[in-house]
């Protein structure tokens, strides 16, 4: 029997011997379990980070897919083990804000249940290793077919990760950074919508990120002027800072958290907003 596919994002490293363990307690369960890793390389205890990636990557995955994420600082507390199901996904996680965004974006209903029911755990958990010791198994009885309500009481007070959002002071647009990729791109959480632009009509605007001023939107990466940072509509769906062949990040020195801001031109008029 094919089973659902379980993906793993966790802040441990591959250093040490936790991804392995859980890998291992699911495949002793649930053999025959697919596990795709998402990442293991959250920065340590970096909820927003685990949060922000597991939003990104969830719906690519097919229908039934079981996401497990161990980015837990609260581990050994009274924290509640959390079960979500949404857009056709179940997401087993700590409750710490760390699936909200994701249950945000995820069409459809929204269910998410205490999971009390210890008969899903490993004996005698520890206090130090719930991603073994509880996640991981639990996810391997999602894949053999237990029914999300065996799990324990569906709940509505779970925690929600307050991200930034954008604002408007007339005509300018205050955003913020969400994410640093590996290239040094800057994700903002603006969208086409908080910019007024369509492709049918792109608003122009003109806009300070940091250090840098933002006078192009582009189209693509490649075939910027070194050591300009332009703006681009990522594949997230939100506006990206980028430098071709450079890091944005250190162009700007904006990190994430941090604000920037458009102003948008009267009249479609003035001198950013093109596409290159």
């Amino acid at each position: 029997m094919l089973l659902p596919c379980i993906t793993l994002t966790t802040d441990f490293g591959l250093r040490d011997h936790y991804v392995a363990a859980m890998k291992g307690v699911i495949y002793r369960l649930a053999p025959g379990a697919a596990i795709a890793d998402i990442t293991h390389a959250i920065p340590p205890q970096d909820i927003p980070e685990a949060a922000y990636t597991l939003a990104q990557a969830h719906a690519w995955f097919p229908a039934g897919t079981i996401h497990v994420v161990v980015v837990d600082p609260g581990v050994g507390t009274a924290r509640r083990a959390l079960l979500a199901t949404a857009g056709g996904h179940f997401f087993v996680a700590p409750d710490n804000g760390v699936l909200s965004p994701a249950l945000e974006r995820a069409a459809g209903p929204v269910e998410v249940r205490h999971c009390t029911a210890d008969r899903f755990w490993l004996p005698q958990p520890s206090s130090t290793f719930h991603g073994r010791d509880i996640f991981a198994p639990m996810a391997a009885w999602l894949a053999r077919g237990a029914a999300a309500a065996e799990f324990g009481p569906p709940i509505d007070d779970y925690l929600r990760l307050e991200l930034p959002r954008p604002r408007r002071e007339g005509s300018r647009v205050f955003g913020a950074i969400l994410h640093q990729d590996g290239f040094g791109n800057l994700i903002t959480n603006l969208t086409p919508r908080d910019l007024d632009w369509t492709l049918a009509a792109p608003r122009r605007w003109r806009g300070q990120a940091g250090r840098a001023p933002i006078r192009e939107l582009r189209g693509c990466y490649a075939g910027a002027p070194a050591g300009s940072v332009f703006a681009i509509w990522g594949s997230s769906g939100w506006l990206e800072l980028s430098s071709s062949g450079q890091s944005a990040a250190e162009l700007t020195g904006l990190v994430r958290g941090e604000e920037l801001q458009f102003e948008l031109c009267p009249g479609g008029g003035g001198a950013a907003g093109g596409t290159g």
